[in-house]
């Protein structure tokens, strides 16, 4: 129920399968689009991955 609040604020769907990187979906439902993002944590910093993410919220 949590993740499907989640994904209805920032139109983000997280993919919690693999811990090593930072991956997931952004749902544009009223599009019908659905783009596929992933962030290799041992390339970018934090702050860098959480930028990024934001802009992807802002920008949907």
């Amino acid at each position: 129920m949590s993740l499907s609040m989640y994904a209805s604020v920032t139109k983000i769907i997280p993919n919690l399968d693999d811990g090593s990187k930072i991956a997931g979906y952004i749902v544009d439902r009223e599009k019908r689009v659905v783009d596929k993002f992933e962030f290799n944590s041992t390339k970018m910093t934090a702050f860098d991955t959480c930028t990024n993410i934001w802009r992807m919220i802002s920008n949907s």
